[in-house]
């Protein structure tokens, strides 16, 4: 009944209705955005200096590069498997222990350099489900005009395609462990490096605008999929007005985990037959 009813709906009428929420995303962080302009931005980028720059130019250049030869040769990515999975788990982990370590050692206050005071994770929660609400039809949105452009359906991520075989086949060990990579890992370690190290060393040299920029055209480079490359980085640019209008990396951790349960949700679900392909 519902399908029949949409499809009988004006073409006009349709679009204006999907247009309502992505205005109401651009409205919601045009707000965010005027207000961080007239009472400044919260994030404190003085904790982190020049040995800060230099090391996280070396992560950048190297995540960079690794993206940039993925979305050079698609045809030529690896098929992901449990192992890799397990050790690029491993890798990013050892990652983020170098930059807390090199934190460490020059003393630095590290709930208040990286953003992540524990006073801030009660209202974390509910910041970041209303950021990330208003972001989606952004996101998507960006994600429908660049099929549009591209004109032929891009490859799918390795790790996408890992979940849907897995969830198809029933292998819940797989599942749950692709579940625990996206929702946990990923969130904690690319906020921490990205929005929380590379964000905000970056701005203390070039500027909130360049380094927003910046920052999230290498996060959406970094996942080397030419599908995913404008919802990325727009997903990165809310996450930092996010972290400017409320000064907490858990919001930014919020959205990260929120946006990958809700996409394993719907990917799981169509895996069952439940959505359309």
């Amino acid at each position: 009944m519902l399908p029949a009813l949409v499809e009988s709906l004006p073409t006009g009428f349709l679009q204006a209705l999907l247009a309502i929420p992505v205005i109401a995303g651009c409205l919601y962080y045009s707000a965010l955005a005027r207000d961080m302009r007239h009472r400044g931005g919260c994030v404190d980028v003085y904790h982190f200096d020049l040995p800060d720059l230099l090391m996280g130019s070396v992560l950048a250049l190297h995540f960079g590069w690794t993206g940039w030869l993925a979305l050079q040769h698609p045809d030529n990515t690896p098929e992901m498997r449990v192992e890799n999975l397990r050790n690029n788990f491993v890798f990013m982990l050892l990652v983020l222990a170098l930059v807390f370590g090199f934190a460490a050692l020059r003393r630095l206050p590290m709930g208040q350099a990286f953003h992540l005071s524990l006073g801030a994770i009660a209202p974390s929660p509910l910041r970041a489900a209303i950021a990330l609400g208003m972001a989606l039809p952004l996101i998507w949105a960006a994600g429908l005009i660049w099929e549009n452009f591209l004109q032929s359906p891009s490859r799918e991520q390795s790790l996408v395609s890992l979940f849907r075989t897995s969830a198809e086949s029933g292998d819940w060990s797989v599942v749950r462990l692709v579940s625990l990579s996206a929702i946990v890992q990923a969130p904690l370690v690319e906020e921490i490096l990205f929005r929380g190290y590379f964000y905000v060393t970056l701005k203390r040299y070039t500027g909130t605008t360049i380094a927003a920029l910046c920052v999230s055209s290498l996060f959406a480079l970094c996942h080397g999929n030419l599908g995913v490359l404008p919802g990325l980085f727009i997903l990165s640019i809310c996450q930092i007005i996010a972290l400017e209008r409320f000064g907490s990396l858990w919001v930014c951790i919020g959205m990260h985990a929120c946006f990958n349960s809700l996409s394993l949700l719907l990917l799981y679900m169509e895996s069952q037959g439940w959505l359309p392909h």
